[in-house]
This record gives C-alpha cells, structure tokens and sequence, in this order.
C-alpha cells in the first residue's frame, strides 16, 4: 500500500525515472475529451489540480493484457491518493460493450476509456501501446513510459508516492 505523507512533493529527479525506465517530458499536456465504455465525458481541465496517470492500451495487445492486472493493484492503493489513473483503449475494432466486458474479465474497476469515441491525439500513443504518461496537477506532462512496466516494484511504487504527493497535501 502507498502511503502519503503531507508536505510538497519533490520532483520525479532523472535516476528515479531512468530507475523505471521513464522518460522525463516536462511539456504541456495536449487537451483531450475521452468517453468512458459507458458514455460518461471526461476532460484534461476536469482533472486539474490531480495527478493523473494516463494509460494507452488495446485488447489485442499482449503486453498490455499482462500489464492490466497490476496497474488494477496500483489503482487499489492509490483510491485514497488524489490520483487519476484512466486507462483509454486506442481499439478501432470493437465497441464500448465488448472493451468494457474485455476490462471487468481483467478485474479493471478504473476508469475504462474509449479514445475513438473522445477526442484525444494521437500523439499520446502514436509510438504503439501499451504507452502511460504521467501528468502533474497543472497539466504538465512529466513523464512516459513506453512498453509495459512492473507497476508493483519497489522503485515504482517509491517514484509514484512522489508523485501522488504533487497533489498537495494527502495522508492515509
């Protein structure tokens, strides 16, 4: 479990990122509007003032499936943090109800979105899936990650309290 202590939150320095094999951006976060699979809108500006883990991902991605588990474990501990986690399938394919069945088979209680029902660039995974960005609370992106990544290991559980911190003031 995470646990978050109160004070501000240190900066994602580079040996922490290149620990888990993140890219540091430190760009402005391109808008996006994204529908849930069950049709709820979502915005970027909605989620100000949250840090907000952003994850691409597609059903006929391998790496992806194998993926899914633990950021559902990482959802579970950051529920109380202040941190968004949404994870946006880039499938043409298929419709709203075959990715939500695909997403509560895997055990997903996150929010489930669908990019081709929203208006999201591609430039959020125009280099394959899965893909996940960080973004800090003014809409900064932080960071990325491409390829899967062990969201359970001691390094990204620690890089990921700093970053559940820049949310401000959170204890659990």
């Amino acid at each position: 479990m995470l646990l978050l202590a109160a004070g501000p939150a240190p900066a994602l320095d580079e040996e922490s990122l290149e620990t888990v094999h993140m890219q540091r951006l430190d760009e402005a976060a391109p808008d996006f509007m994204l529908r849930e699979a069950s049709g709820e809108a979502l915005r970027l500006a909605d989620l100000r003032g949250h840090p907000l883990i952003l994850h691409f991902w597609a059903m006929w991605c391998e790496p992806c499936r194998a993926e899914l588990p633990a950021l559902e474990a990482l959802a579970r501990d950051l529920a109380d943090s202040g941190v968004v986690l949404l994870a946006v399938s880039i499938d043409e394919e298929a419709d709203a109800a075959r990715i939500r069945r695909y997403a509560q088979d895997l055990g997903m209680t996150f929010g489930v979105y669908i990019a081709r029902e929203g208006d999201i660039s591609e430039r959020y995974w125009s280099w394959g899936v899965p893909a996940t960005y960080l973004i800090d609370p003014s809409g900064l992106l932080v960071a990325r990650a491409l390829g899967p990544r062990d969201w359970t290991s001691a390094a990204m559980q620690s890089l990921l309290e700093r970053f559940a911190r820049s949310a401000g003031p959170t204890a659990h």
